[in-house]
């Protein structure tokens, strides 16, 4: 985390533009977060320097095992009462689960009223976490789905547009192309983790993050890696 804003480790990917732009939305509405929080789909847990300073008390869930985690739940139905939470994020989760319509439902019940979803979901993101990679969204999409389960939805912002999707694939095709001759070059190997290398991959990207933005264009509407809204639970 730089300045109050979580940007993505770099040890655990070669594309940092994507979750930066996610990173720098999620800090600017650090507002929405407060109260009892629900990490829904937690896995390691990368935003928990963020949010737990923001909060009173935070809850993370994921359906595999994982240190940290307080419950083994994804999908439903949540193992909580009615109206537990003030906050739930849920970034990049509900690509994973088989029926998001019956997961936002069950987010919209464990919310308390006032309470807020913060989501982020896919729309022109690669296959990832195979075979359990099962939908994307457009921005039309994200919307209506959090509003036919009783949220309002603010403006839907984008995980950048064209240049960022683009760059995202050329980073995918380098770490792949790194990786088939780091096998080939057998104890020479390692390029993926040579300093030199990272540091020629990440400096670029470092130098760029800050100026990304997340306003969703015209452009952004029609390509972008995916989607963030806040979703509001009525008084």
């Amino acid at each position: 985390m730089i300045n109050g804003i979580p940007y993505p480790d770099k040890r655990s990917t070669l594309s940092l533009l994507p979750l930066s732009v996610v990173g720098r939305w999620l800090a600017d509405n650090a507002s929405a977060v407060r109260g009892d929080l629900l990490d829904l789909g937690a896995g390691n847990q990368p935003f928990r320097p963020w949010y737990e300073g923001l909060v009173k008390r935070a809850v993370a869930v994921d359906v595999v095992a994982a240190p940290g985690l307080d419950a083994l739940s994804l999908a439903a139905p949540l193992p909580f009462l009615d109206a537990s939470f003030d906050t739930v994020l849920c970034t990049s989760v509900l690509e994973h689960v088989d029926n998001a319509e019956a997961t936002v439902a069950e987010i919209a019940r464990v919310l308390r009223p006032g309470g807020r979803l913060i989501v982020a979901a896919p729309f022109l993101y690669p296959t990832h976490e195979a075979p359990y990679d099962y939908w994307r969204t457009t921005h039309y999409g994200l919307r209506v789905l959090l509003e036919r389960h009783g949220l309002t939805v603010g403006e839907v912002a984008a995980q950048g547009g064209p240049f960022l999707l683009v760059a995202h694939y050329v980073m995918g095709g380098i770490g792949q192309a790194l990786m088939h001759v780091a096998s080939k070059l057998g104890r020479f190997g390692g390029l993926v983790d040579n300093r030199v290398v990272r540091t020629a991959i990440e400096a670029p990207q470092e130098a760029l993050r800050s100026r990304l933005n997340y306003r969703c264009t015209r452009l952004a509407r029609a390509a972008s890696l995916g989607y963030m809204a806040v979703g509001h639970k009525p008084m």
